[in-house]
């Protein structure tokens, strides 16, 4: 499957001037960030769902490396590719045991459901995230960083993501670190909470991680 030219979300220039109009906080952080540069499609599905599984709980540094590695010993991340690698050969590439059988997993599953990712782009939301966590070590937050990097769905929180939390509690001075204190703020960015939460993931590293 090949990617689509990378070019904004429709959504997102109408996204910005409401949320500057909204927040003084986030207006000042989409004044200083790069105009050029938005969210975008730059993995296939299965690349987006298989780069997920392989940055869970773990830095995005160790996640990049492994990537890389992976890439090295068995080429372009796809599910053909996963089948045909022994787990050995995926474990030597830094993932742990359990990863390796999520992704062996992950790839059977889609190798026998010819449409499942086509499926998935007619479905709302939450019904995306339930189908998704029916996979065998797919969760809410990979889910939702599915949401976000291949549906580009403009009104996704994941409050699961820890980079995400630690970077709104840090520019909104939250002391107390209060999930019901982000959720409050986070209602004056609909329905464009995505594209808030792509600027408070800059806050932390200017070189967003893609899925």
């Amino acid at each position: 499957m090949t990617i689509k030219k990378r070019t904004k979300p429709d959504y997102w220039e109408s996204a910005k001037k409401l949320l500057r109009s909204r927040d003084s906080v986030l207006r000042s952080i989409i004044d200083n960030t790069d105009d050029l540069k938005h969210l975008q499609k730059t993995c296939t599905p299965f690349q987006t769902i298989a780069n997920a599984i392989i940055g869970q709980q773990i830095s995005i540094a160790a996640a990049d490396s492994i990537t890389k590695r992976l890439k090295k010993v068995c080429g372009t991340i796809n599910k053909d590719n996963i089948l045909k690698s022994s787990p050995a050969k995926l474990k030597n590439a830094g993932l742990s045991n359990q990863k390796v059988k999520y992704l062996k997993g992950f790839a059977d599953h889609i190798d026998k459901n010819k449409y499942y990712f086509r499926t998935l782009e007619i479905m709302s939301d939450d019904k995306v995230a339930e189908t998704l966590c029916k996979l065998y070590g797919v969760g809410t937050w990979t889910a939702e960083m599915y949401l976000i990097f291949q549906l580009l769905r403009p009104n996704i929180l994941p409050l699961g993501d820890i980079g995400l939390i630690n970077s709104i509690n840090r520019v909104y001075n939250i002391k107390d670190h209060s999930i019901k204190k982000i959720i409050k703020i986070s209602r004056r960015w609909e329905p464009y909470r995505t594209v808030a939460v792509w600027y408070m993931w800059r806050v932390i590293d200017i070189d967003i991680v893609e899925y």
